[in-house]
């Protein structure tokens, strides 16, 4: 009987690692290893639900501030736009030496502002013909001449102020001739003026913006100095 040798030693383990090379590259157990790499490479359902849970809670901590602050918006923009605009007519009084008036429409959205008329009175120091002078130049400064705007939608002009109504009155066309909404502009019920004197003084007014919500942002403007101060928002109070 031969002995086992060297010889042999070699030919078995050539046998097992061919037998392990047909078993490893077999495509059966290749498709195996490929799955076992595939489910190992991605997020676990469980690890998905944690951080689906985490971004709902963030957007329930983000999110109603930001609509709050959206919805917010157009009542403080025209809070701010009424505010300017009455800057701007205080300047021109102050520039041109002429009394200038603001006007608005209470319970709508449109104001204006322009030279103050010698028959709407309270002219001030202005001499009626500086006065005069002043509108003669409507027709070649558009900056001079009766101007109009209006607030944000869905924001309105108080329609009183502190339980006291607004008086209004409505125009002459004449003021508005040339104007493309002239017709609709003489059919506002337009407040009395606010006047705007060339020494920088006013008349005393408070007024306020309002949504549909019924908050308000009111604005005061002081008699002797003729600044505008701007209040907080608040809930409207009724009458």
């Amino acid at each position: 009987m031969r002995r086992f040798d060297e010889r042999d030693l070699v030919g078995v383990v050539s046998l097992f690692q061919a037998a392990a090379t047909e078993i490893l590259c077999s495509p059966r157990n290749w498709r195996r290893d490929q799955t076992w790499r595939h489910s190992h490479a991605g997020f676990t359902f469980v690890e998905l639900m944690l951080v689906l849970a985490l971004l709902l809670v963030a957007s329930s901590l983000v999110v109603p501030p930001v609509l709050r602050l959206m919805a917010d918006q157009p009542l403080k923009e025209a809070a701010e736009r009424a505010r300017s605009q009455l800057a701007n007519v205080r300047l021109k009084a102050l520039d041109s030496s002429v009394a200038w008036q603001f006007r608005f429409e209470p319970g709508g959205r449109r104001y204006l502002w322009m030279p103050l008329e010698p028959s709407s009175g309270n002219v001030g120091p202005a001499s009626s013909a500086i006065v005069a002078a002043a509108l003669m130049t409507s027709t070649t400064d558009s900056n001079s001449g009766p101007q109009t705007g209006e607030l944000p939608k869905g924001i309105v002009f108080a329609a009183d102020s502190n339980g006291m109504p607004f008086g209004v009155e409505h125009l002459s066309p004449d003021l508005f001739a040339g104007l493309s909404n002239a017709y609709g502009l003489t059919e506002v019920g337009w407040s009395l003026p606010l006047a705007f004197q060339p020494d920088g003084s006013a008349s005393d007014l408070e007024l306020a913006v309002v949504d549909a919500r019924d908050r308000q942002i009111r604005l005061t403007v002081r008699g002797l100095t003729g600044g505008v101060t701007v209040f907080s928002m608040e809930t409207r109070r009724r009458p």
